[in-house]
């Protein structure tokens, strides 16, 4: 993993590195699913699986996330 960017070592470390991947590409598309399937697509990439089985346990995980910040 030595060619990764310090970015993508961020998104990839932690479940709030991919929160804040996920909260700069809902700029860029009208709905929050696709958004996510965008993140999960650039997770995949990096890690060769997905991060969460489902848009459902995403915004499950997100919502807890957010609950204790």
């Amino acid at each position: 993993m030595s060619n990764v960017s310090a970015a993508d070592k961020d998104f990839i470390s932690s479940p709030a590195g991919f929160f804040a991947r996920y909260v700069k590409n809902r700029a860029y598309y009208p709905k929050c699913e696709e958004a996510y399937e965008c993140t999960e697509r650039q997770y995949t990439a990096l890690m060769g699986k997905r991060k969460y089985k489902s848009y459902d346990s995403f915004r499950s995980a997100l919502s807890q996330f957010y609950k204790r910040q």
